[in-house]
């Protein structure tokens, strides 16, 4: 076979799978939108987090919290509802050598238990926020941490602001 087809082939393949990657977020409602790490390093800092602490990033998109939660020390999980950036994300785990501390679930925040979280992180939607608010707060131990990147829960107020964080202590 030629490799100018191969290469037409595998081109117009990603093309189609990344048609079904927006076809799935417009459907669910759930687009894609990359938090940066860099802050999170100041973050952790005034936090004062220990390195062996379970840490979830809700929304986990690439995985790049995760990877960044991996190399801080923390037993690091994702929650990713899409099913594309699930598997790019563990992907991207494998590659970056930290499957030992990072885990990334293909599901509903819905369906997952919050209890074993000593820290949450946060950057979605406001209209998704609160329906996992209540759950995080009845779920994880008292003096958690919960972290929201840019958006507020409405029934909530931030014991601390942080930039563009809000952050919250699990009573």
């Amino acid at each position: 076979m030629n490799v100018g087809l191969i290469a037409v082939v595998v081109c117009e393949g990603l093309l189609i799978l990344f048609g079904f990657y927006l076809i799935w977020s417009w459907i669910t409602q759930t687009p894609f939108y990359p938090s940066k790490t860099k802050p999170l390093n100041n973050l952790a800092k005034e936090l004062k987090l220990g390195s062996n602490i379970n840490f979830i990033d809700i929304g986990s998109g690439d995985g790049r919290i995760v990877i960044w939660g991996a190399k801080q020390g923390f037993n690091a999980d994702g929650i990713e509802f899409n099913p594309f950036l699930t598997l790019y994300s563990r992907l991207i785990i494998l590659l970056k050598g930290v499957k030992s501390k990072a885990t990334i679930f293909n599901k509903d925040f819905k369906n997952h238990d919050f209890s074993k979280y000593d820290f949450a992180y946060l950057y979605i939607f406001p209209e998704h926020m609160d329906n996992v608010s209540g759950k995080l707060f009845s779920e994880m131990k008292s003096g958690s941490v919960v972290v929201t990147n840019t958006f507020k829960f409405k029934n909530k107020t931030p014991d601390k602001t942080l930039g563009r964080y809000y952050i919250y202590y699990v009573n």
